[in-house]
């Protein structure tokens, strides 16, 4: 998480985490023990990623609605898939996708990814920090392209 952390402040983005008690929050409006890595993840960039993650769903700001956005989407789907209370939805995008780790496993769990019309999640990385890295590289190639407002 560090080396990402490094990464997105050379950018020059003003990151800002959230304080122990907005992390413990979560953790009680959810009953759930989260991971290692989603809270440092939380402590170093969880209310926001400044041009990083912009107009993703996956701050403080927006985490106590994610997972009513993902069994919405689950309904609208008629999908079977139902999330289990130790599923953490942390991500949407646009409505039709999300992402969620189980909780009940490692420090850094894989990440499960819902598209629309797929009916069932898959594991798309192996690690939030592999999916944080993937967006860093896809933001990166972004602003190369010459998109300097990220």
């Amino acid at each position: 998480m560090d080396s990402i952390i490094k990464r997105i402040e050379e950018l020059g983005y003003k990151i800002e985490g959230l304080d122990n008690e907005k992390i413990k929050a979560i953790e009680n409006y959810y009953k759930v023990s989260l991971p290692l890595e989603y809270k440092l993840f939380l402590e170093k960039m969880g209310k926001t990623g400044d041009k990083f993650l912009r107009g993703e769903h996956c701050f403080y700001d927006r985490i106590f609605e994610l997972r009513e956005y993902a069994n919405e989407l689950l309904e609208d789907d008629n999908s079977e898939f139902k999330l289990k209370k130790e599923h953490f939805v942390f991500y949407s995008h646009q409505g039709y996708i999300f992402a969620f780790f189980d909780t009940s496993l490692e420090e850094n769990p894989p990440i499960y990814y819902y598209f629309e019309g797929d009916l069932e999640p898959k594991i798309k990385y192996d690690s939030l920090s592999s999916f944080l890295e993937e967006q860093l590289e896809n933001h990166i190639l972004y602003l190369k392209k010459g998109n300097k407002n990220g």
